[in-house]
């Protein structure tokens, strides 16, 4: 059994952890510090078909058991891939299970739009931390997005050496196009700074959008 400590982690990171986890082992126990923590992993694993178990530790400390089951059917968006072949070897298997992956999370041709560098309205530091963790939930989704489209101050979240910055680089390397409005680049003294992504423009932006089957604007 793997076990994560997500202590003192603020959601979602405890529920990406336990994700990840969940990969590579059938059982994981996940220790999070409050308990709205778990119930957001039994969530979870709950839209995957997994069995969870949640138990309080002490005043602050709470431990959830998630386990997967033989015969459960994960309720995920994804267009089935039949790949098979009479003889492979262990490494073409592989090659097909990666490439499954791919095609499901890539197929939804889906767009997100970033047009600030906080979500929502009011206090700005629970802003910015909102997008942080909307960035960083969009790298464990079974479907990502085709595009995502940053302008206005939006653009700030692709700066070097911020917290947003390596999320969007992960994204990235899993295929999904990061482009910046090179107005809103200039407007704010930015080029040069980037570090994820390219440059386009609003005739660019504005054909994604209109065209895209789906617009997800946090």
């Amino acid at each position: 059994m793997k076990t994560v400590n997500a202590m003192g982690k603020a959601c979602p990171v405890p529920v990406i952890l336990t994700r990840k986890a969940l990969r590579d082992n059938d059982n994981v126990t996940t220790l999070v510090s409050e308990k709205i923590a778990t119930e957001n992993i039994e969530k979870m694993a709950n839209q995957l078909g997994y069995k969870s178990t949640i138990k309080q530790l002490g005043a602050h400390k709470y431990s959830i058991v998630v386990k997967k089951q033989s015969s459960s059917h994960p309720n995920v968006e994804r267009n089935e891939v039949m790949m098979t072949s009479a003889d492979n070897s262990q490494d073409d298997q592989q090659r097909i299970e990666n490439a499954t992956v791919n095609t499901i999370r890539l197929s939804e041709g889906y767009i997100v739009v970033l047009d600030s560098d906080e979500i929502g309205h009011g206090d700005s530091i629970l802003g910015k931390q909102l997008a942080k963790s909307f960035i960083s939930s969009l790298t464990e989704q079974d479907v990502l997005p085709e595009y995502i489209l940053m302008f206005n101050s939006g653009v700030k979240l692709a700066v070097k050496d911020t917290d947003t910055v390596e999320d969007l680089l992960a994204l990235e390397k899993m295929g999904v196009h990061v482009l910046e409005c090179g107005i809103c680049v200039n407007y704010f003294e930015l080029k040069g700074q980037l570090g994820v992504g390219s440059i386009t423009n609003m005739f660019r932006i504005t054909e994604l959008m209109r065209t895209s089957q789906r617009v997800v604007k946090p």
